[in-house]
């Protein structure tokens, strides 16, 4: 089964927005949408539902895009003939990696904005700001372009290039951590009053969390242009660790993560009612290799009679002539009620490590101890124990087998170890640390696919059946192509941004801003 139905290209009306409440917009009084800012704050649930969607949406949001190019899930699945996007062909399909955020998060920001809750509830306004800029990063990195800071402006904005983006992003964040900030210290009490009640998150309605959530965006965009921009990304990483400024997510505040409206995980819909997702090779052959104990938190066993109750993932982008050559190699372990998940707790010791390792002030502590922190923390998050010993380990990547498909077939990838060695050159400990974070945030497939497109790490596996010219066999997808309903609702915009930043090339081999 696949979820089809994409969201139309213009804004919402608040009856719209309430479905994802549950509510009725109609059934609640003007007396009651005034008290404690709930003119303001019922609209916080439905954009943190839609930065990654929590319905079944974000199969064609990001499970088969962003998932199967980060080298965590894939699908058994022959949608569309093979011809789709895990196969490298975007154009013209599944408009929900676009939609979904525009429509469900800046729609609703932008009607946050218009009614002037910025002055007053500038504290429900910093949390809007904040999910914003979470669901602006992803969509700036999925596509290039986008009209982040001139969303709404007119009926035709004009885009953005990735740069302006994030440096727009960068100052959402701040604004947003200033607010929260002010609001703990005007009345520590106010998020319970007033913010609590709407969210969906394991954040828990605290203003201290939410500020951590973003400065630990701000500490992933900064290292994000660490190589392109350096001087700003130090600047912005050492801003965000600022002790003053409320700290980053970790072991202490847990995972982000969003319960879905119908209360249902889609992972576990899509996973088990409708087998159309299944644990990718990568995720097997590396941590089966490293003797990482998180394999049995993200996989089960295959049920494939062949595999004998191992582990073994679906190879990216293979040709699938029915469902039932993979559909029982190895499930994602998700449960119907677990939240979904979109900003890992251990992202934040990661980033501290390699900005340690790049010589910035990411505070006390160097690069291997940030990376053995967030190795200890992933693995407590997840329920399984063995971090001393893991930590330990020089095994490597296994060769991938598939019984099925002999031709696809791969020895390991890399060498390199999880074992932290202080001798090795930066690019060694660079890959270390960038498999570990990507190991730690699974699934969330577009920050795993937007690392491996910066740094190269961790080596994956190329797809085996691609039908897109623009990229051959051998070779990495390295954005998606817009919606048909933006090219055609702002033509003009369109053409002016990739002319001016996509050098006139409207494909997905095209790389942008801070790509390797």
């Amino acid at each position: 089964m696949l979820f089809l139905c994409s969201l139309l290209f213009t804004i919402p009306s608040c009856t719209k927005d309430f479905e994802g409440l549950n509510v009725n917009k109609g059934d609640i009084s003007d007396e009651d949408l005034s008290k404690d800012g709930a003119e303001a704050a019922f609209l916080l649930p439905v954009m943190m539902n839609n930065i990654v969607s929590t319905s079944t949406g974000v199969q064609t949001q990001q499970n088969l895009q962003a998932e199967s190019y980060a080298g965590y899930l894939e699908a058994p699945s022959n949608f569309l003939g093979n011809v789709n996007t895990t196969t490298y062909m975007t154009r013209g399909i599944w408009a929900n990696s676009y939609n979904i955020s525009a429509n469900g998060v800046m729609n609703n920001w932008l009607t946050m904005k218009k009614k002037g809750f910025d002055v007053k509830y500038p504290d429900l306004y910093a949390v809007a700001l904040i999910i914003k800029s979470a669901a602006g990063q992803r969509l700036v990195d999925t596509f290039g372009p986008f009209p982040y800071s001139k969303f709404g402006d007119t009926a035709e904005p004009k885009f953005d290039s990735p740069q302006q983006a994030y440096a727009a992003i960068f100052l959402d964040l701040e604004q947003a951590v200033k607010s929260l900030l002010e609001a703990e210290k005007v009345n520590p009490a106010a998020d319970m009053a007033r913010f609590k009640k709407w969210d969906r998150s394991t954040l828990g309605g605290e203003y201290t969390k939410w500020i951590k959530l973003a400065n630990t965006l701000r500490l992933r965009m900064a290292l994000r242009i660490s190589v392109v921009d350096a001087a700003k990304g130090r600047a912005e990483a050492e801003k965000a660790l600022l002790p003053e400024n409320g700290g980053v997510l970790d072991a202490t505040t847990g995972s982000f993560a969003v319960s879905s409206s119908t209360g249902t995980n889609p992972y576990f819909t899509m996973s088990t009612a409708w087998s159309d997702t299944r644990i990718s090779a990568a995720i097997v052959t590396y941590l089966e290799g490293f003797g990482d104990p998180r394999l049995t938190a993200y996989a089960l066993p295959a049920k494939d009679p062949v595999l004998n109750g191992s582990f073994r993932g679906i190879r990216p982008g293979v040709d699938r002539p029915t469902k039932a050559i993979y559909e029982n190699y190895s499930q994602y372990n998700v449960t119907a009620n677990m939240p979904v998940k979109v900003v890992d707790l251990a992202e934040s010791y990661f980033l501290k490590s390699e900005g340690a390792l790049r010589g910035w002030n990411v505070g006390s502590g160097t690069a291997q101890q940030f990376y053995e922190g967030g190795v200890r923390a992933s693995i407590a998050a997840n329920g399984v124990s063995g971090a001393d010993t893991y930590l330990q380990s020089t095994t490597t990547q296994l060769a991938y087998v598939d019984p099925k498909r002999p031709a696809y077939n791969s020895p390991p990838l890399t060498t390199n170890v999880v074992k932290w060695d202080e001798g090795a050159d930066l690019e060694t400990k660079l890959e270390k640390i960038i498999t570990q974070k990507w190991i730690a945030v699974f699934p969330e497939g577009t920050e795993g696919w937007s690392e491996f497109r910066r740094t190269g790490y961790p080596k994956q596996y190329h797809i085996m059946a691609p039908q897109n010219p623009a990229l051959p066999l051998g070779t990495f997808i390295k954005r998606l192509t817009y919606p048909t309903a933006v090219v055609t609702a702002s033509q003009a915009a369109y053409n002016e941004a990739v002319a001016a930043f996509l050098g006139g090339k409207e494909d997905e081999s095209v790389k942008f801003y801070w790509m390797k």
